[in-house]
């Protein structure tokens, strides 16, 4: 999504102006970009751009390639052993490795890099020791031949977290200092409750429209100590400088690689695809090409049934009929014992159950900037943050939002039904009547319990409201009080629990129960911005 605003980016990256010019002064100022990210206190970040290492330089072998072959390369482990059965990918056609590591393929060309699918058994290869970006491809050149090493692990990792972050979307030095201290500062802290193995998915909107800041988006990235995966978002492709055409990847590309990939962890095959249509420079949709759906399937031939799938993109699908091929993507994931589905893009929480062509759980999430780093807040009431889920070969165990700089269980917020919020812009209200209490209940869905307890006794459910409803308390603060554009400021909420109550002078507390049993409670009912302004 886009907030109408203009801003002012302070010149953190000159490499994407001068990106053809000698490779000299492009490694002078990269340096220099990181430089000045880092100075802006990267918490420990080592001065490196993530670039290639010995992860993709294994021993040389003879390689005899097929007739008509133009992509071929040796797949080995860290001693040096021949990796059988990998799955090796130009974006368009996928092959595997044989039992003497070597894949053969005939370029796409259209294919712009070359990449593998992450067997289960190693290691995810990332862009240097400090800065833990996936790092699974190579750019494709006149070179005929592109080798890989992996680093085998113990053991399989059938149990292990999973963090997905929405739409950081910086445009400039102070958002981004913002994410640092924040967004990565606060995952930083929740890695250190769990001793699992986690990884983490950034499901685009990485820059707000500056690609000159990819460079340094990367770093902070992978500084949070963990690997980490990327998908692009509307705000990450570019519009070619004077030109109508619709928007080019080639930046976003140049810093975090394929568009469409795929991995392994555990019992889980993870796909990424880019799903942002642009059919000019501005206007937009969501959607899959035909070539990608080819690729999907190709890809899930060498995934077993029994394997959970997630599917992870930038704009949700819901039911939207105005997703472009959104059936046959859907088709394609038919039989696996489990899927689910990443997004962000709305700058507010949803849980969306996809019940036909095949039944998928669409998580749709959360903005870490929320509303475009004007608050703490998303448009909806769910506070700036992130989600975190556990998973157990091939299910989930657990999943929830995990608010920055608040405690994990801070999972609602109570507010009275018949207030008004707002300030001199602007006046706003739930329309309910006197006595009411409105729970916004951000991660809930369908299989959650929000009861209502008056005197430590229960006294019955509390209503869904209707997802038409917006959120009246951040409506107040981001239009009433800072006079922010009401078409970005005030989405739909669709997590909204309405509960009148037996006893006004009784003590209140709320509770809600999610799907794996999981108790959130609240009492506190919140009136004023404090919280909404800046962190306490």
């Amino acid at each position: 999504m886009i907030e109408n605003k203009t801003t002012t980016v302070e010149p953190l990256s000159m490499r994407y102006l001068f990106r053809r010019g000698s490779l000299i002064v492009v490694h002078a100022l990269m340096f220099f970009a990181i430089f000045l990210a880092v100075s802006c206190g990267s918490d420990g970040v080592e001065d490196d751009i993530p670039g290639d290492d010995d992860n993709h330089k294994p021993p040389v072998e003879d390689i005899t390639p097929g007739a008509g072959i133009d992509l071929y390369g040796l797949v080995v482990d860290d001693l040096g052993k021949p990796v059988p059965d990998v799955v090796v990918s130009d974006g368009f056609t996928c092959t595997v490795t044989d039992g003497k590591g070597v894949y053969q393929m005939k370029r796409d060309a259209a294919a712009r890099f070359v990449f593998y699918s992450t067997p289960a058994e190693f290691e995810i290869a990332t862009s240097s020791s400090t800065v833990k970006t996936a790092s699974f491809y190579a750019p494709l050149t006149s070179i005929k031949r592109y080798d890989f090493k992996l680093k085998r692990l113990p053991a399989v990792e059938t149990q292990f977290n999973l963090i997905c972050i929405g739409d950081p979307q910086v445009t400039n030095v102070q958002e981004f200092n913002r994410f640092r201290d924040e967004t990565i500062s606060d995952i930083k802290k929740q890695l250190q409750t769990t001793n699992r193995p986690t990884y983490a998915l950034a499901l685009g909107d990485i820059v707000g429209d500056k690609p000159m800041l990819f460079d340094q988006m990367k770093v902070v990235l992978g500084s949070a100590g963990i690997p980490l995966f990327t998908t692009i978002g509307n705000h990450d492709k570019v519009a070619p400088s004077g030109s109508s055409e619709p928007r080019k990847a080639d930046d976003f590309t140049r810093v975090f690689g394929p568009l469409n990939y795929s991995f392994n962890r555990g019992n889980v095959h993870f796909v990424c695809l880019d799903n942002v249509v642009y059919s000019n420079a501005s206007s937009y949709g969501g959607g899959f090409t035909d070539s990608q759906i080819e690729w999907l399937k190709a890809d899930l031939r060498h995934v077993p049934k029994s394997k959970m799938v997630i599917v992870y993109y930038h704009i949700p699908i819901r039911n939207s009929s105005g997703i472009t091929n959104r059936t046959k993507m859907l088709e394609a994931l038919s039989g696996f014992a489990e899927v689910h589905l990443m997004a962000g893009h709305t700058h507010y929480t949803e849980n969306f159950s996809i019940t036909s062509p095949v039944k998928a759980y669409e998580h749709i999430h959360g903005a870490a900037c929320g509303s475009w780093w004007r608050s703490t807040l998303n448009g909806d009431g769910t506070p700036n943050g992130y989600a975190v889920y556990e998973i157990n070969g091939a299910k989930f165990s657990n999943w929830y939002y995990k608010p920055v700089k608040l405690p994990h269980d801070f999972q609602i917020r109570l507010h009275r039904g018949d207030v008004t919020f707002g300030g001199q812009y602007g006046q706003y209200t739930f329309g309910q009547g006197a006595n009411t209490i409105v729970a916004n209940v951000w991660n809930a869905d369908s299989e959650w319990k929000v009861e209502a307890y008056e005197d430590g006794v229960n006294v019955g459910s509390l209503t869904k409201l209707s997802t038409s409803l917006k959120d009246a308390w951040t409506l107040g603060y981001h239009i009433g009080v800072l006079n922010r554009n009401p078409d970005n400021y005030s989405p739909a909420s669709k997590h909204l629990y309405l509960h009148t109550r037996k006893n006004p002078g009784a003590s209140l507390e709320i509770r809600a129960t999610d799907r794996f049993g999981t108790v959130y409670k609240q009492s506190e009912i919140v009136s004023g911005y404090e919280t909404a302004a800046s962190y306490q």
